[in-house]
């Protein structure tokens, strides 16, 4: 994620005075300390990260921040920690920055689990250009066809208002009706 993606994203998530924000894919932290900044002094952020070393790296960097107390890393596959979280929910929206063969199931707990209103912002869905029929050895079939997919699903207007930003990854914003 660029610094330009996060400050998009954080516009909205200020805008949309989301207090209770989920991210998907913390990596070492970069963007979970923009959302922090976009989230009022109450708000609350679930950052998920299965790698133990990116999580051990994040959890440093955020044990030094002022908020630290409204941000919990949860370490694991995103799919079975994000069960756990249900109950704080609805949420006000989600970052999926990921698994790429798993957006289809993060985007399916995100509309059981954002508030109508909520945000939903997922990075990375041009596939390094994968899903125009560009030549990436990066990604599989598999992965192409779920991102694919998802790109579809975030353009249905019954569902959403959205907008596909063109950065060099593909930043997709989507509003849940």
């Amino acid at each position: 994620m660029s610094d330009l993606e996060a400050q998009i994203v954080g516009f909205f998530i200020k805008n949309l005075r989301c207090e209770k924000f989920v991210e998907i894919g913390t990596l070492t932290g970069f963007s979970a300390l923009h959302w922090l900044e976009a989230l009022p002094q109450t708000g609350r952020l679930w950052t998920f990260e299965k790698d133990p070393v990116h999580a051990e790296i994040a959890r440093k960097i955020f044990s030094q921040h002022p908020r630290k107390n409204h941000v919990q890393l949860c370490e694991g596959d995103a799919l079975v920690e994000l069960e756990k979280i249900k109950t704080q929910g609805p949420f006000d929206g989600i970052f999926i920055d990921g698994n790429k063969a798993a957006y289809g199931k993060y985007l399916d707990w995100g509309l059981e689990n954002i508030r109508p209103g909520g945000l939903f912002a997922l990075d990375n869905v041009l596939l390094g250009g994968a899903v125009l029929g560009e030549e990436d050895s990066r990604f599989s079939a598999k992965q192409i066809e779920v991102m694919n997919s998802v790109n579809q699903r975030l353009r249905d207007q019954g569902l959403f208002e959205s907008v596909f930003v063109p950065t060099d990854e593909g930043l997709f914003l989507a509003i849940k009706k």
